[in-house]
């Protein structure tokens, strides 16, 4: 895939979205599946081994809509595994606060279980919120993409530990002591 090219997978009718965005002074295309009409646990599946990144999105108004975003979390870290990928876990209709079903600490709580980002946003009243979780969820999610291109660092052998600690002086340990060490 190219470095300017993330996908996201929007878990909100399964439309796939393509747009270029200029982001950070980088032409990035975005690519945006919304399968919220994906009934079918394998289409889900292919869905997330596809994205880079994912939004949930809940209604504040709606607790089972909430029970459903931390399945959908829960499905997504543990498919993920070790291999962890940019998540948000996005509240939705902050600004109908006589309906709220969904504390803001439920959505804290499941964020941090889930070591994903969380935000409340009204998409109602503007658009600010969304383009914000959205951005951060961008820089993520393109760090995590660099980082996976960086080679992988062996860890070096106790023979060659030995000798680099030996040259450096830390061969006999009754030389260590009389050694002078400067910490800074």
């Amino acid at each position: 895939m190219d470095m300017n090219s993330l996908q996201f997978l929007i878990i909100f009718s399964e439309f796939l979205y393509k747009q270029s965005v200029n982001f950070d002074n980088v032409m990035t295309q975005v690519e945006i599946l919304d399968t919220s009409q994906c009934e079918d646990h394998c289409c889900l599946q292919d869905h997330i081994n596809w994205a880079d990144a994912y939004v949930v999105v809940y209604s504040v108004c709606d607790r089972t809509t909430f029970e459903v975003a931390r399945k959908l979390l829960e499905t997504v870290s543990h498919s993920k595994g070790a291999r962890r990928a940019p998540a948000i876990l996005l509240g939705n209709k902050r600004d109908l606060e006589r309906g709220r079903q969904v504390a803001v600490d439920d959505g804290h709580e499941t964020s941090l279980q889930f070591r994903c980002q969380f935000y409340e946003v009204s998409a109602a009243e503007n658009y600010v919120g969304v383009s914000l979780a959205f951005q951060s969820l961008m820089r993520e999610a393109r760090a995590a993409q660099q980082l996976r291109t960086l080679p992988v660092r062996r860890k070096t052998g106790p023979a060659l530990s030995k000798m680099i600690g030996m040259v450096f002086g830390r061969g006999d340990k009754a030389d260590r002591k009389k050694r002078p060490s400067l910490s800074i």
